[in-house]
């Protein structure tokens, strides 16, 4: 009977136990995340489906939570790093940052990238002057 209990208190456990291990992008750790489906709209004109290249995007973004920047990352090159901002949700989280920070940059952007904390699945949308980018992707530790 004893052994009946112990049985099913680690089945029990197993299967709906403690979630304090259960949000593996909640920003404890460091993410890396791969830009998938990009949606770029221009001023004037309709939204169109297409690359990270043909948008100048990256393959890979860095996240570093503990120094509070990004590194993106080109065909295996890593870029110099950026500051972002980070609001904790209660499910996600909410990273923005800026790219093109100098005065003469007329390609300056700002982003926003919103990451489920349970899935890691993640929307990254940018503006910059007369154009818009939604971007979807995944991110790992």
């Amino acid at each position: 009977m004893q052994t009946w209990k112990i049985y099913l208190a680690t089945v029990i456990t197993c299967l709906f136990g403690s979630n304090a291990n259960a949000a593996p992008f909640d920003g404890s750790e460091s993410l890396t995340c791969s830009l998938g489906q990009v949606i770029e709209c221009d001023y004037g004109s309709d939204c169109v489906g297409t690359t990270n290249e043909s948008v100048d995007a990256p393959d890979f973004i860095k996240l570093n939570f503990d120094k509070n920047e990004f590194v993106a990352s080109y065909a295996g090159e890593d870029g110099a790093p950026d500051d972002i901002n980070v609001v904790d949700l209660d499910n996600h989280l909410i990273v923005q940052g800026v790219q093109g920070t100098s005065a003469t940059a007329g390609d300056a952007l700002g982003w926003s990238m919103s990451i489920n904390q349970t899935t890691g699945r993640m929307v990254l949308t940018g503006s910059g002057v007369n154009t818009g980018f939604v971007i979807f992707g995944a991110c790992t530790q």
